[in-house]
């Protein structure tokens, strides 16, 4: 039954008023326009465009010079010297082998950057996972939560209400979150009851039984705990309506016991779990076809994770040969990435939803680029985080710059590279925007629409802001310490940077004497300041030829950061000497007027 508007309805009027109609053309006419209307409301109601399904992909330690679109414009002499020195003395691998590998392991991804928007100049909101995945999902920079450390994440867990995806789901998007979670804290009531069982106490780390009680042990590690999360923080009741994934820093490429669906723990996953999270996607996926409704999916791989010592199936790894295996080996994994990504794009377009669909690319944080360390785990190979000096875990760029990439063949008309300055914490944002849904206020996340739809220069922002620690545990750098991978962190200097334009000004903390060969006297807290534009590795320190300048970023950075607060689990001295670095600040010689 058609809807026709009260001015369009034919009353009875009486045959004296009907002699009003002096010829018949009138009546034509009026008829005439009634049909032409329904016509063009029922043509407006076919053409109406539908909500763009969203498919959100996130790679676990990629580095910026791992993504196959950014090696092409890098060489070898690009990258980081230390490293390379590393590569030399401990591995040996070709450095053209692994800048060729890196060029070539993700053809589908580099297509999707050839025909969408990448970001050239985008960063994460924290060097490590946990609290980066924390400022995507709610918009917020983390450290105003007190989340600095993965730690502190998983020690608090996130806010309820607080995960940007609700809004989506308020539009009626149907969600799923599939993969890494990190968001929350473990159900500890599965070590208790396990415990209990074997009379133990619960006051004594669970580890600990390894030996003196070893079927405990195995019964707590095979329950699904450290993959588990309490029910306030699951995804179910986060704005997801299917969760199929694990809260844990990794899961294991093969037979990993981490992973939960729902509320329930899997078992063991046998499969690759880069082909076996891909699956669920696109179960997931294939279930809305044909209803009203549109979906988001968050795929967040485990890929490339430590550790990366689990070869990838042949039909990726036979794709890289050199005679390096472990240089084979880890291309082959984000190979398995880009070619699972060519499944979903195939899915979409067999199904025709490609050209209405979002797709948006990017990592947690930088690689945890590096040689071997406490003997056992291998870190990411060249080129790393190449141009960019450092690694996971700290704060030069190479631990917090990262791919992003959108793509939305009906939707984004401005293609190319962007060089403005992008966070992370946009993307939800953006895609909120995107899709017709209102942007909450107070967020540090912006929407990048203006750049979709105005210009690749558009500004969206003036500077980003960063506070953690300033570890070396996560890649080569740990070389450089008397510690280890296990207890460098505790001793790790704090540490805040923030970026405007082209310039880098970043104050490390105390450094403790005896813990690195380069100051084993220890060093006072320190400014520097770089031109990330013409020095992307951070080798020369121009404060003392830029001080205004220094001057200028620093109480940018303090004014912003005024609602950063104490961390949940990390040493309150070290933040403290970060709240109080303005004091180092009106000490310093350059900074004397």
């Amino acid at each position: 039954m058609f809807f026709i508007p009260d001015y369009f309805k034919i009353k009875y009027i009486g045959i004296d008023k009907l002699r009003l109609i002096k010829s018949s053309h009138h009546y034509v006419l009026i008829m005439f326009t009634l049909v032409t209307f329904i016509s063009c409301q029922l043509s407006n109601n076919n053409n109406k465009i539908s909500p763009p399904n969203v498919i959100f992909i996130m790679m676990d330690d990629l580095g910026y010079g791992q993504f196959g679109v950014f090696s092409d414009s890098i060489t070898i002499a690009d990258f980081p010297p230390f490293f390379v020195k590393l590569v030399d003395s401990l591995q040996g691998y070709s450095l053209d082998k692994s800048l060729e590998f890196s060029r070539r392991a993700m053809p589908t991804l580099k297509s999707l950057s050839e025909n969408g928007l990448l970001f050239k100049k985008a960063y994460t909101s924290s060097s490590l996972c946990a609290p980066s995945r924390v400022g995507i999902a709610t918009g917020r920079h983390q450290n105003k939560l007190g989340f600095y450390t993965n730690t502190d994440v998983e020690s608090k867990g996130i806010y309820k209400g607080s995960h940007l995806v609700e809004k989506l789901k308020n539009l009626s998007y149907k969600t799923a979150h599939i993969g890494k979670w990190h968001l929350g804290r473990r159900d500890k009531t599965i070590i208790d009851t396990i415990l209990k069982k074997h009379r133990l106490s619960n006051n004594i780390r669970w580890s600990k039984y390894r030996n003196t009680h070893p079927q405990a042990y195995n019964e707590i590690k095979n329950s699904g705990y450290i993959g588990s999360v309490i029910k306030q923080h699951n995804p179910l009741n986060n704005g997801f309506d299917y969760y199929y994934g694990y809260n844990h820093w990794a899961s294991q490429y093969y037979n990993d016991n981490n992973v939960w669906e729902d509320f329930k723990h899997v078992g063991v996953q046998k499969e690759y779990n880069t082909d076996a999270f891909t699956d669920k996607a696109l179960d997931f996926m294939e279930a809305q076809i044909g209803k009203k409704d549109p979906f988001y999916v968050q795929i967040h791989y485990h890929a490339v994770h430590d550790s990366i010592e689990p070869v990838a199936p042949k039909k990726y790894l036979d794709k890289f040969k050199s005679y390096s295996h472990h240089l084979n080996n880890f291309y082959a994994h984000i190979n398995g990435v880009d070619q699972n990504v060519k499944r979903i794009v195939s899915f979409l377009k067999i199904n025709n939803l490609y050209e209405n669909t979002i797709i948006v690319f990017t990592s947690d944080n930088g690689a945890m680029s590096g040689g071997v360390y406490n003997g056992h785990k291998t870190g990411s190979p060249l080129p790393g985080n190449a141009p960019f000096a450092g690694h996971k875990g700290n704060y030069y760029q190479g631990g917090i710059r990262v791919p992003l990439l959108f793509h939305w063949p009906s939707g984004i008309k401005i293609q190319g590279v962007s060089e403005s300055l992008v966070s992370t914490m946009d993307i939800l944002p953006s895609i909120i925007d995107l899709v017709g849904g209102t942007v909450p206020e107070n967020l540090d996340g912006r929407s990048l629409r203006p750049i979709f739809e105005q210009s690749l220069k558009e500004t969206v922002r003036h500077n980003l802001i960063w506070a953690g620690m300033q570890s070396n545990r996560w890649g080569f750098l740990i070389t450089k310490s008397t510690k280890q991978h296990d207890n460098e962190g505790e001793h790790a200097p704090p540490t805040w940077t923030i970026i405007e334009g082209n310039y880098l000004l970043r104050f490390t903390g105390v450094l403790e004497p005896g813990i690195y060969f380069d100051n084993m006297q220890g060093r006072k807290a320190v400014f520097e300041l770089y031109n990330i534009k013409n020095d992307p590795g951070e080798t020369m320190n121009i404060l003392d030829k830029m001080p205004i300048k220094a001057m200028e970023l620093a109480h940018a950075y303090f004014d912003k950061s005024k609602g950063f607060t104490p961390p949940q689990v990390w040493n309150k001295e070290k933040w403290l000497e970060l709240a109080n670095s303005k004091n180092n600040l009106l000490k310093s010689e350059w900074a004397s007027p």
